[in-house]
């Protein structure tokens, strides 16, 4: 798969709330995620588990909004907005811009920003 197809995928399951479906699909083996506030997460499972602990914490499927990519070579950004209700946070309004790097159809590293 191209850049750009990858970020079309990725795009229409997020956009669906398919958020574990999205990384099966698409996380490399030795994926490398790094969050806003610059804590790292290395490693498919590892990467896999924060995402359904963080799933799992929220009492109803969140509000989701995508932009459309923006693709250059290895590399696509999308805007994400999300709002949800986290059992231990409350009530939560996120927008994040994140980068991502993909490597033979699969993404290898992303990165979020706040």
């Amino acid at each position: 798969m191209t850049t750009q197809e990858v970020a079309n995928r990725l795009i229409q399951l997020c956009r669906n709330g398919e958020f574990i479906k999205a990384e099966q699909e698409f996380y490399g083996p030795n994926i490398v995620h790094v969050e806003a506030n610059g804590e790292e997460y290395k490693g498919f499972e590892v990467v896999l588990l924060k995402e359904k602990e963080f799933l799992e914490k929220l009492e109803k499927k969140p509000v989701v909004k995508v932009s459309e990519p923006i693709v250059t070579n290895d590399f696509f950004t999308i805007g994400m907005h999300m709002e949800f209700i986290h059992k231990e946070l409350g009530s939560k309004i996120i927008d994040e811009i994140i980068v991502y790097k993909v490597n033979k159809g699969k993404i290898v590293y992303l990165k979020c920003y706040f």
